[in-house]
């Protein structure tokens, strides 16, 4: 994963749930809280946020590959363009091997 791209929703962590006296342990209180941070961030009764980044970051998400040599980035993922003030969707460039490209949706 790149530097310009960071996991917000935490990863599953095998630790124990209640702590002594019963109450959340200090992991899961962590984890809970960054989950919570995340959907208020995200979700809200305005409807959801797409993550704003910028044509650079964008270029660095679409490009990103694992180790294997696979790409990072999933096809129908969604983001803010906030250099042209636009949305874009991640797509197959059609290649073999195929690869994501962000493409701008049009908005009528």
């Amino acid at each position: 994963m790149t530097a310009s791209r960071q996991k917000q929703i935490p990863n599953f962590e095998n630790v124990p749930i209640i702590g002594s006296g019963g109450m959340w342990s200090e992991s899961w209180s962590l984890i809970m809280q960054q989950l919570f941070s995340v959907l208020q961030t995200n979700f809200g009764s305005e409807g959801i946020v797409a993550p704003t980044l910028t044509a650079a970051q964008i270029t660095a998400v679409q490009n990103n590959q694992l180790e294997n040599g696979q790409y990072s980035c999933q096809y129908g993922t969604i983001v803010y363009n906030s250099t042209a003030n636009s949305m874009m969707m991640a797509i197959s460039d059609g290649g073999s091997p195929p690869k994501p490209v962000f493409k701008t949706v049009t908005l009528t």
